[in-house]
This record gives C-alpha cells, sequence and structure tokens, in this order.
C-alpha cells in the first residue's frame, strides 16, 4: 500500500484484530473442522485424498475416489483464557474475563469425478480467525473491548490424475469475512470512557494448489499452497463522548468511511501418510505460513486530507510440525473402530514486544485423540478431541501520548479446546 503522510493529528486509535491460522500458527486459532487429521493434531493434512476433506486440506485428492463423497461436520471451541496484571497496567478496571469461552461452528465437504481421471471438488467451511469479548469495563479497554475477524470459505475445485501414482487439482478460495472492533479511548483530561466502533463484511479471493504421490503402495505425498487473500473492509468510523478536548477532531472523523486493509497469510504445507503395517498408518507435516505479510495493516480515511497510515505489527512467519498416528482393530472389544493420536508444535508469530490485547498469541504445542467406525457401509462416523496449549503469554502494551495507556500482564496457562464430529456418507 502507498502511504499518503498527512500532518493532520489523528486520535490515538488502535486499529487491530485478531488473527491467527487455522491450522498452522501459535496462537488463537479457529481450525478446520471435520478433518480425518483433527485426532492427529493435524498431522498428515494435505495427503488423505480417501476423505471427502481433501476438497480442502488438498485438491489434487479429489481424483482418487470410485464414487461421490460428501461429509458434514460440526464443531465446538472452548477456550480458556484469562489475563492476570502484574502491577505496572495504569488504567483501573478488572482483568476481563474470559474472552472466548464457547464458540461454534460447521462445514461441508464433497469429492467426486467428472470422468475417470478428472474429479471435482466443493468445501466450505470456516478456516480463518475467531474473536475475543473482554468484559467492557476491563483494564485493557483503551486497546480492545471485543474484536471479531472471521472467515467462510466457499473452495470449488478440480482435479487431474495423471496416472496410478500422481495428481495434480487447482481450486479457487472465495473468502467472505466479517470484521468487527470496539474498544474505549480516555475521554480527555478526565478517566472516562469514550466509544470507538467499526464494522464491516467484505470477500476476497485466492488460489489453492495441490499435488498427490503414491510412489508405492501405503505411501501417500502430499503438498499443497494456498495463496493469499486480500481483505478491504469500509465502514464509517463512530465515534462518541470523548468531551471538550476533543470535539473538533472528533468532529472531522465521526462518520467518516474509513478503509482497511489487511492480507489472510499464504500457506505451504508437505504432508506424508504411510502404511506401517496392516492397520497402523503414521501421519507427518511440515507447513510455512507467511504471517510477517498479514503484519501490515492499511488504515485510509476519507476525508479532504484523504488520511493514510500504514501499522506493521512487527509479526515474523511461522512454520509447524506434526505427526500422528491411527490404529484400526480387528478383533476384540473395539472391533470395526480405529483411534488416533497425534502432536504438534506451531512457532509464534510475534512476542511480548507485539503483542496487543487483540491478538494473543504464542508458539502452540498441540495434542489430538480421535476415533471413528463404519456405522454401515458407506455410512463413516468420526469424533475427536484437540488441546492447544499456548502456555503463559506475557503482554506489555503502551498506547500513545499524552495519555499512554498501558497493559501489562500474562495471560496465564492460556488453552484452546477443541470437540468436533463429523459423518461421511458416499453414493
Amino acid at each position: 500500500m502507498n502511504v499518503a503522510r498527512s500532518s493532520q493529528k489523528l486520535l490515538p486509535l488502535t486499529v487491530a484484530v485478531l488473527v491467527t491460522p487455522v491450522s498452522h500458527a501459535g496462537g488463537l486459532m479457529l481450525w478446520e473442522i471435520g478433518t480425518p487429521t483433527l485426532g492427529t493434531a493435524g498431522a498428515g493434512w494435505a495427503a488423505t485424498p480417501e476423505d471427502a476433506a481433501t476438497a480442502f486440506t488438498n485438491p489434487a485428492g479429489t481424483a482418487w475416489r470410485d464414487h461421490t463423497e460428501v461429509r458434514v461436520a460440526a464443531q465446538a471451541l472452548y477456550g480458556d483464557v484469562g489475563f492476570t496484571d502484574d502491577g505496572l497496567s495504569n488504567i483501573s478496571g478488572n482483568d476481563g474475563g474470559n474472552p472466548i469461552r464457547w464458540f461454534p461452528t460447521a462445514g461441508a465437504f464433497a469429492a467426486g469425478k467428472i470422468t475417470e481421471n478428472i474429479g471435482w471438488g466443493m468445501a466450505m467451511a470456516g478456516n480463518f480467525g475467531l474473536g475475543l469479548d473482554y468484559h467492557d469495563d476491563w483494564k485493557g479497554r483503551r486497546f480492545v473491548q471485543n474484536v471479531d475477524l472471521v472467515g467462510m470459505s466457499l473452495l470449488p475445485s478440480l482435479s487431474w490424475q495423471v496416472n496410478d501414482c500422481l495428481s495434480l487439482g487447482i481450486g479457487v478460495n472465495a473468502m467472505t469475512t466479517y470484521f468487527s472492533f470496539q474498544s474505549a479511548p480516555r475521554a480527555g483530561l478526565i478517566d472516562n470512557d469514550a466509544y470507538l466502533r467499526y464494522k464491516d463484511l467484505d470477500t476476497g479471493f485466492g488460489g489453492n494448489v495441490g499435488i498427490i504421490y503414491r510412489p508405492v503402495s501405503g505411501t501417500t505425498i502430499g503438498l499443497s499452497y494456498t495463496s493469499e487473500v486480500d481483505l478491504e473492509f469500509k465502514d464509517r468510523l463512530k465515534l462518541r463522548d470523548f468531551g471538550p478536548l476533543f470535539d473538533r477532531v472528533v468532529g472531522q472523523l465521526d462518520q467518516t468511511r474509513t478503509t482497511i486493509d489487511m492480507t489472510v497469510p499464504q500457506t505451504i504445507t508437505a504432508s506424508l501418510q504411510q502404511e506401517l503395517q496392516p492397520g497402523t498408518t503414521l501421519y507427518a507435516n511440515l507447513a510455512w505460513q507467511d504471517w510477517s505479510e498479514f503484519a501490515g495493516v492499511g488504515l485510509a480515511l476519507d476525508n479532504p486530507n484523504q488520511t493514510s497510515v500504514f501499522v506493521n505489527r512487527g509479526y515474523r512467519d511461522t512454520g509447524h510440525f506434526a505427526l500422528g498416528l491411527r490404529q484400526e482393530f480387528k478383533r476384540g472389544f473395539l472391533q470395526d473402530w480405529y483411534l488416533s493420536t497425534g502432536i504438534a508444535y506451531d512457532s509464534g508469530m510475534s512476542d511480548e514486544v507485539s503483542m496487543t490485547a487483540d491478538t494473543v498469541t504464542n508458539k502452540t504445542w498441540q495434542f489430538g485423540l480421535g476415533a471413528g467406525t463404519e456405522l454401515c457401509p458407506g455410512l463413516q462416523l468420526d469424533f475427536a478431541y484437540n488441546l492447544g496449549w499456548l502456555g503463559d503469554v506475557d503482554i506489555d502494551q503502551t498506547g500513545r501520548p499524552p495519555f499512554s495507556p498501558r497493559l501489562e500482564g500474562t495471560y496465564k496457562d492460556t488453552a484452546l479446546h477443541f470437540f468436533g464430529g463429523s459423518i461421511q456418507f458416499g453414493f
């Protein structure tokens, strides 16, 4: 974004978002749902063409089937997130409560064949962002009271099975995203709360490409790339109760049409599915995500001076590694069931210096457990639990002069709990 600098002084506004990836980065994540890798902590993400969710995880996998398959999934997320003041915050108030609590979501995936070598896929899932809703009178309200950034993607795709070992896929990602932000800046010289509100809905487009390679029976290698998606939110900035000190500048900015540009990061994922012995399968992942691109947020105010600013939040790219195991049982108490488990590590995209109360993020360990069975021929039931452990997340956020609000403390023992289930059927 080209930045036009202006001499006009802006209110010390914090315009920011809560975002983390979905599958491959340390932070408060909204996971892709209903996939066969949930119980394995995401391991095998791009190398499971036998599941209809491949329409989402790797478009090259849709050609590897004999008939059409559909998977319907639901998930509930519970966040255990709480701020503890370390004594240096200079704003009165409470600790904000648990800003996440329960968050439900759902998705649907379908895959089939057009011809012997051409496959098709369609996926619809919420796969980006999350939200925080603090108590209105908490100590960080100068920076944020509540924020939501939630994306829903529709992904049609086609694949080509080149031969018995190789397939290629390509898809479109149409992502509709809702962004809402509210904070309580200081009202003039008295320590009262003012009001800042912004919200909008936008649709951006990106692309997905993938490769599936099976060199020998029992070995599947997958590589997928998801491009960035550019979003542009437009709304009239709502300001009130700033007091007489800010009458002039609030009069200029209130109801001003404001544009916020942001970028959903690109991702590269390499995955392995390896049969160790009949009924025992190993899954593995390596991934990279371009969070340094998301670090830049552009803000433009449509006023006579056409003021524009560009904020670089100092994020860094992230890496992801995962290992998982699935065991099928042919006899005994668990006959005709499978159990899966997995562990993953995601590096963090920020540290204490760049941490903000609207983007609570950290390096993350993930632990997964899953189970499933075939209820009847062609009807598969799966369910899983995933723990995302962020641990202690330190924050020391300071606002602009003249008031210079400060929020200093720790989000202790931060964790996210994911409960998911899905049904797949073929016809």
